[in-house]
């Protein structure tokens, strides 16, 4: 009886480490932020992967309620508090917000502002689905422009906020997706799993890589399909992309897109697209808005004062202005454009 045993021993050994699951990608979707959200992650393990990103989901839906400024939620509530000039009382996590926006709109000498709201629900880019049909009158900019919102007008007071301006209307687009893409990866690694990027839209944070290859992130391209550039990565990177793409409508042979300018309270021009690398998710997000307003004339300028030195800029006219540090980790796939190399 014992040679039986012995015998088929090693055949079940044998099945057993052939049957044990490789790493491979599992990717996910979900619609939040405004944006599509994806979620990759490598792993041997598909039931983790799926928790990972039930948890993900699950946070995403609850930052998209907490943060979004048209309905109902504690922004919200914020706004229509702001509206009437009455205090109100905000979570420590929206007090957080606050100042932080209000950090980088320091930094970037007020070219990020997350106080433009009326300005956003003027030019009708506070809702995806909303069709445009016509540019705001020039009376209605100049209204909004005359007393002109900052958020430097809400105060904080203990655990409370007042906004001191009623035109003021936070809306934190320009750096909310930097806080839950670097929160989500972080998820992910309290449960165990280490080689993931979550995207929000171009907006992404990574960590580790696919095995022996590293995650291949793709730059849109704004002026075509596919991809402007190519950055290889295998450890926790935040890369933060804002175009003219994303939001926009044409009208008269002139083409006018979300990210707004709140000293003109028009749409940015020069830029077609900015892309940040940074440590901070929130400030990398908000430092590729601030970049792509400031247009070519001053994006060194703005990069250096919120202390980004990894930044590819992509011109109206196709001219790429890309800095030392950063051309050193991206491949142009566009032969047509071309690159001014610059250092800071």
């Amino acid at each position: 009886m014992l040679k039986n045993i012995f015998t088929y021993l090693p055949l079940t050994l044998l099945l057993c480490s052939c049957s044990k699951p490789q790493p491979t990608t599992y990717n996910y979707r979900l619609f939040t932020f405004g944006t599509e959200v994806t979620t990759s992650i490598y792993t041997d393990d598909k039931d983790l992967a799926d928790a990972g990103f039930e948890a993900i989901k699950t946070r995403f839906n609850t930052l998209n309620k907490q943060l979004h400024p048209w309905t109902p939620g504690e922004l919200h509530s914020l706004n229509v508090a702001c509206s009437k000039l009455k205090t109100i009382k905000i979570s420590p996590f929206l007090q957080m917000m606050i100042k932080e926006g209000q950090h980088f709109h320091t930094m970037s000498e007020g070219l990020f502002d997350p106080a433009v709201g009326s300005l956003v629900k003027l030019w009708k880019f506070d809702n995806a689905a909303n069709i445009h049909t016509s540019i705001p009158e020039s009376s209605e900019i100049e209204k909004i422009q005359i007393n002109r919102p900052s958020i430097t007008q809400v105060k904080i007071k203990n655990d409370t906020a007042t906004c001191i301006n009623d035109l003021v209307r936070l809306d934190f687009g320009g750096f909310a997706k930097g806080y839950a893409t670097e929160e989500a990866i972080g998820i992910l690694e309290k449960m165990g799993m280490h080689d993931a990027i979550v995207n929000a839209g171009g907006d992404l944070t990574a960590i580790g890589s696919k095995g022996d290859t590293p995650w291949n992130i793709g730059i849109r391209n704004p002026f075509a399909d596919g991809a402007i550039a190519s950055i290889k990565t295998s450890v926790k990177t935040n890369i933060f992309t804002s175009g003219n793409y994303e939001r926009f409508f044409e009208k008269d042979g002139k083409t006018f897109h979300h990210i707004i300018d709140p000293k003109t309270g028009y749409p940015s021009t020069e830029t077609a697209s900015v892309t940040v690398i940074h440590e901070s998710g929130m400030l990398a997000d908000a430092a590729a808005t601030a970049i792509m307003i400031a247009g070519s004339n001053r994006w060194k300028e703005i990069a250096q004062k919120m202390g980004i030195n990894k930044v590819m800029l992509v011109t109206s006219d196709k001219k790429i202005f890309i800095t030392t540090q950063m051309d050193s980790l991206v491949t142009i796939l566009d032969d047509e454009l071309s690159k001014v190399i610059e250092d800071l």
